[in-house]
């Protein structure tokens, strides 16, 4: 495993982020198979966990508390993250913060973070002087570092460091190599770097797209450029590890595993690998391909859970992203056959806009499940 010096520190480059943990059937999250991934993080030398109030639906802290808390707490650090959006007084930030210490089992976080910062959000941070409860934290040894996670405008993350960057030591952004200049960012790591801020990388293979890409052409391009390398075959999802590691800067890249094999793969990566020129050069010419292909620029975040009408959201967008890398074609069954399995869908959209106001990549969501819709139509008509 390599490691990256943070203000003195020493951090595993490889983070595990427990946003995607491994599932039951019922739903659940697979304590079982988590618990062994947890061993095989350890054992492979990642020292970086990360998790939030949300993810999992709020059980992913109960999961870091029951399964690290069996290890030393100098074994690993810990990153949590205050959710400002549900944060209407002061009060509310206090109460959350020690929820989660007692969720986490522990007495203090190594990392946090305000957490999913946007335009809109901000004005609430401002409002209840959240940066100001941040230092305090700090001061009372309950964080050891505090910074922030955002989802915004570059002009928003320049005056949030230019106001608050004296002591708010971190910042974690959405960095891969399709978002490098398609979401700004580029613009974002570079403010970050002006700041001379760390950086702790997220949605680096930008939700399981860039691991599993729906493109045989773009699949081609870096897979000759390893062979030209005289390399073993890479996991397309090293590509993208590796893209964001060698960017300067880069203190920590999270990844969201789900299964060993993940955990395995990505901390051989981490161990063993590095990009050539001409990988990097072969990154950038499957990623114009990729942009082609890539409809919705959906990460499968699933912050949009709470659809009253149960509509799976993120599964539509991966099925429909799939489909248009595809041509709309499918070999073997039917495309409008898989939409029919997915569940509720556009016709069941009240239209309430709470899957919107959730999403971190300001997709205008109702829309484009009409458009969705709409292809599926059209394919059921043609028998496709």
């Amino acid at each position: 495993m390599r490691y990256n010096d943070f203000n003195g520190e020493k951090v595993s480059s490889l983070g595990f982020g427990t946003m995607r943990l491994p599932m039951l059937e019922n739903g659940e999250i697979d304590y079982e198979t988590g618990a062994k991934m947890v061993e095989e993080a350890m054992q492979g030398g990642i020292t970086y966990f990360d998790t939030a109030y949300r993810y999992h639906q709020g059980e992913s802290e109960n999961f870091c508390g029951a399964v690290l808390s069996k290890y030393p707490r100098d074994s690993f650090t810990l990153a949590d993250k205050l959710p400002t959006w549900l944060c209407n007084t002061r009060e509310d930030a206090e109460r959350i913060f020690n929820e989660q210490l007692e969720k986490c089992k522990v007495d203090y976080f190594d990392y946090y973070l305000l957490h999913s910062i946007d335009e809109e959000s901000w004005e609430g941070v401002e409002k209840l002087n959240l940066v100001d409860f941040m230092v305090e934290v700090k001061e009372k040894g309950l964080a050891k570092h505090i910074g922030f996670s955002v989802h915004c405008q570059p002009e928003l993350l320049e005056y949030i460091l230019s106001n608050h960057g004296d002591v708010l030591e971190f910042v974690q952004i959405q960095i891969n190599y399709f978002d490098w200049e398609f979401k700004d960012a580029k613009a974002l790591y570079e403010i970050a770097r002006k700041y001379n801020k760390p950086i702790i990388i997220m949605e680096p293979v930008r939700g399981g797209m860039l691991a599993n890409l729906p493109s045989e052409e773009a699949k081609k391009i870096l897979s000759d450029a390893t062979a030209a390398e005289g390399k073993k075959p890479a996991s397309y999802a090293s590509y993208a590890l590796l893209f964001v590691e060698q960017l300067e800067g880069v203190a920590c890249t999270l990844s969201g595993m789900s299964t060993s094999q993940q955990m395995i793969d990505n901390i051989k990566t981490f161990s063993e690998r590095k990009l050539s020129q001409n990988e990097l050069l072969a990154i950038k010419s499957a990623t114009s391909k990729l942009r082609a292909d890539i409809i919705i620029p959906c990460t499968g975040c699933d912050y949009c859970f709470e659809c009253p009408s149960s509509i799976k959201i993120p599964k539509l967008f991966a099925w429909y992203n799939e489909a248009a890398a595809k041509g709309f074609h499918h070999i073997w069954g039917s495309l409008s056959g898989d939409y029919e399995k997915l569940g509720p869908n556009t016709t069941n959209c009240i239209e309430c806009g709470s899957c919107q106001s959730h999403c971190p990549q300001k997709i205008d969501i109702i829309d484009k499940l009409k458009m969705l819709h709409s292809k599926y139509q059209e394919l059921k008509e043609i028998g496709e």
